[in-house]
């Protein structure tokens, strides 16, 4: 049975080969066939476009094979649409857990993804700084830097009279041993210890009389007036041209009322140290004319003191800030000056609308800025802003704030406290992409307490990384 199956088979197989007995042939014969008519087509279609007027100002339009939002086409629209829309969902849901009197705006690529009144004008606290940081990078440029000089007689013996120490603005003239004790060390400091060891090289060996602190470059108006009280000596203060470890003597309980004595005490004491002697006592003055300068020290560029500010949120710092961005724009170095200045170039970037400003740090419990206004600066400088801010979980003011959360040592933010204000700027860096920027001022009884705030903060950091989730780039690709 099986025989006559495989005859059977083989009888059929022998059939069909003789109906095509030579198939070669016969696929040759239709090869050059279809290749006469494709010529004979193509000579009639040429001879037919020689006598058409060719219109190059039309564009053809063709509907693609494949979907613009194919993830073989554009995984990267893929992904972005993917993630915003998870970043406004997630904003959505927590939009209640804000107190009423918030703003909030969250944008990413340009594009709103979620906000809460973000015209209103609220207290901002120490967010303020951000502004004093954009007007300062405008006015003064981001190589702008502070001049100490020390002016006096030198004889050939090494003696002086007087020795003129005279500021030139610097807010971070420290000593070693101060930073050693400061919460937040300054990180740009410029050094006391050199322009010392300066003067001890140039051969000073006695000062008759005193080191002379002069601070004629500001005002002397030591404290914001609208500050309160408490405020003064702890949280800022006194303000001056010549400010050494913030105004503090190393030693002494408590701050001197004069800053300029202070500085004078500070380097009298270091070249004590150095062998220098003295016949009087540090006191403050004016620089006679005439006297030569001995030695100097220069700060670190203004991107240093910037950083500084708003990394450790230096009310000092903001403070002297402003002062001189009075003195350069109006020719006083004075609070009222530099707040005249900053407020002619918010105009200027036409952001003035519904802002309030009565200091450069913030500590000023009357100051107003809408949550748009923040956005439109980190907007502005997004390039150079996110290098000069805290980065959370390690740096400043968030040093302790964001450990154990996914944007731990990407986040980048300036915060602002003060009693019921709590508020965080800033960006979260995605990676090949630009950041999510953020601005959140929540005014509200108790808010600066940890327990109530930082929930929240922390629901927010949730949405923001949600840009820097899944589907990536990379996943959505064939």
């Amino acid at each position: 049975m099986r025989f006559t199956q495989v005859s059977r088979a083989s009888s059929g197989f022998g059939a069909r080969s003789r109906q095509s007995a030579n198939p070669l042939r016969t696929i040759s014969i239709l090869a050059i066939v279809g290749l006469l008519a494709l010529g004979g087509l193509y000579v009639t279609l040429s001879r037919t476009a020689s006598r058409v007027t060719h219109r190059n100002d039309r564009a053809v339009a063709t509907v693609p094979r494949v979907s613009l939002l194919s993830a073989r086409r554009a995984p990267n629209t893929l992904s972005v649409i993917t993630r915003t829309g998870k970043v406004s969902r997630a904003f959505t849901n927590m939009v209640s857990d804000f107190p009423s009197q918030s703003c909030v705006a969250v944008e990413w690529m340009g594009t709103r993804l979620g906000s809460l009144n973000p015209t209103k004008a609220l207290i901002p606290a120490s967010s303020t700084k951000l502004i004093t940081a954009a007007v300062a990078l405008e006015v003064l440029k981001p190589e702008f830097t502070y001049t100490t000089k020390v002016h006096g007689l030198l004889d050939a013996t090494g003696s002086v009279a007087d020795l003129y120490f005279v500021g030139g603005g610097d807010p971070l003239i420290v000593r070693n041993e101060y930073v050693a004790s400061e919460k937040y060390p300054t990180t740009s400091g410029t050094s006391l210890e050199k322009l010392a060891d300066s003067l001890f090289a140039a051969g000073l060996r006695r000062v008759a009389g005193s080191v002379v602190g002069v601070d004629t470059r500001y005002d002397d108006q030591r404290f914001v007036d609208v500050w309160p009280q408490d405020f003064h000596f702890t949280e800022a203060g006194p303000l001056g041209s010549l400010v050494v470890d913030d105004g503090v003597v190393l030693g002494q309980a408590t701050k001197p009322d004069d800053p300029a004595v202070a500085a004078a005490t500070e380097l009298q004491n270091l070249l004590n140290a150095r062998g220098v002697l003295f016949g009087g006592v540090p006191r403050h003055d004016v620089l006679p004319s005439g006297i030569p300068e001995i030695a100097s020290i220069q700060s670190s560029p203004l991107t240093a003191i910037i950083q500084e500010m708003m990394v450790n949120s230096d009310n000092n710092t903001a403070e002297l800030l402003l002062k001189e961005i009075g003195f350069a724009s109006k020719g006083i170095g004075s609070t009222a000056a530099g707040l005249a200045a900053a407020k002619d170039q918010l105009a200027e970037w036409k952001l003035d609308k519904d802002v309030l400003l009565f200091d450069g740090s913030g500590l000023a419990s009357d100051g107003r800025i809408p949550c748009d206004v923040f956005m439109s600066l980190l907007n502005t400088f997004s390039t150079s802003m996110p290098g000069l801010m805290a980065i959370a979980g390690e740096t400043g003011t968030i040093r302790d704030t964001f450990d154990g959360t996914a944007v731990a040592g990407k986040l980048r933010g300036k915060t602002g406290t003060l009693n019921g204000v709590k508020a965080l700027v800033g960006y979260l860096p995605v990676t090949n992409s630009d950041p999510v920027i953020f601005s959140m001022l929540m005014n509200k009884t108790g808010i600066d307490n940890q327990g109530t705030y930082r929930p929240i903060w922390y629901s927010l950091a949730d949405v923001l990384n949600r840009a820097s989730a899944s589907p990536s780039v990379e996943q959505l690709t064939p």
